[in-house]
């Protein structure tokens, strides 16, 4: 099938995927708002009761992008939504779609994603971490490891138990698997002070949960590193930075922070220019920064800052749709706002359960 093409006023229809993350709603209400063009969004996750089943014009049920049933699934969207363009949103499903951007785009539609090799960098720490080692870019010093005596050795080569230790999985966004190994937190305060949710464990509880397991899991170790919280938020194309907000992270709840304020960061803003090179990057990117230590890499758009008059997903996608040029694109970094500040917060839709 040939793809779809789209005059500037006509009817956009956007496929869009884990419209029930928690950056959803707002992008989906930035698509919405678009002037110049209806914009139809077709929502995709794998929960009904998630928030995109009710602010998308049309919403799908697919498996996880991690099935075999998934690529199959979204074709099927396919065929009966027509839609222009492909906007994944999900971790779990980024790797699916890269690897199979060429049998989407077959079948009608555009692909808002990056090659599959960066892809795949992208989102495994372990091969980011090597990827960058020696590089201009700062990452954490780390170990790769996949055995119990290995992660108690990596710990003592990375300074444990004088030095706080952190680890997770490699395949793992947000704080899902991160913890900070610790002898010097006391878990009365822990229990007695903090929210249910501590990064914090000692060397202990860890060997209470893996000491005796068989399967012991593949994590990474690495140094803990401090600094101020910051992601970048690049729109790319052919491993260009074309516009690059740049955005502190603070009140952090179950993993998610709550506040976000635009400000600037000449160091945060040529070490994402490095890194969209490097992997020649596609498209919307999401970097985040602890100090100026790179800890993650998200090849997809994530929770950003948004404003009336800089729709960053509306221009990715005209973008993509060959609408507007790279150059147009540039022009838009006038209007990051210095100090504009966002806050997340929760809301509810009741609705009847039929």
């Amino acid at each position: 099938m040939a793809l779809l093409q789209v005059c500037r006023m006509d009817e956009l229809r956007v496929l869009l995927t884990a419209a029930g993350c928690p950056g959803a709603a707002p992008v989906i209400r930035q698509l919405k708002q678009v002037d110049e063009r209806s914009v139809k969004i077709i929502g995709t996750d794998i929960d009904q009761y998630k928030i995109g089943a009710h602010w998308c014009d049309r919403f799908h049920l697919v498996p996880r992008g991690t099935s075999p049933e998934f690529i199959p699934r979204l074709l099927e969207i396919i065929e009966l939504e027509r839609p222009h363009v492909l906007f994944p949103q999900s971790s779990s499903e980024i790797i699916a779609i890269a690897s199979n951007s060429e049998l989407l785009e077959a079948a009608g539609t555009r692909v808002m994603v990056a090659s599959e090799r960066s892809v795949k960098i992208s989102e495994n720490k372990a091969e980011l971490y090597s990827f960058f080692k020696d590089s201009p870019v700062k990452v954490p010093e780390f170990r790769h490891v996949s055995s119990l005596e290995q992660f108690v050795s990596s710990t003592k080569e990375l300074g444990y138990p004088d030095n706080p230790v952190c680890f997770k999985p490699p395949f793992s966004k947000g704080s899902r698997g991160f913890r900070i190994l610790s002898e010097d937190v006391s878990r009365k305060e822990i229990i007695l002070k903090q929210r249910p949710f501590s990064y914090f464990i000692s060397m202990n509880e860890f060997m209470d949960v893996f000491g005796e397991d068989d399967d012991f899991p593949e994590l990474l170790v690495m140094e803990y590193v401090q600094g101020i919280d910051c992601t970048t938020d690049p729109l790319t194309r052919n491993g260009e930075v074309l516009l690059c907000p740049i955005k502190s992270r603070h009140n952090e709840r179950c993993g998610l922070p709550m506040k976000f304020i635009q400000v600037e960061s000449s160091e945060l803003l040529e070490s994402t220019r490095y890194i969209v090179k490097a992997l020649d990057l596609d498209w919307i990117v999401n970097a985040q920064f602890i100090g100026e230590y790179l800890i993650e890499l998200n090849p997809r758009i994530s929770t950003q800052i948004f404003a009336p008059a800089l729709n960053i997903p509306y221009l990715a996608i005209k973008l993509l749709l060959e609408e507007i040029t790279p150059d147009e694109v540039r022009d838009c970094s006038s209007k990051i706002k210095i100090g504009q500040t966002s806050v997340r917060y929760y809301n509810q839709i009741f609705f009847a359960d039929n």
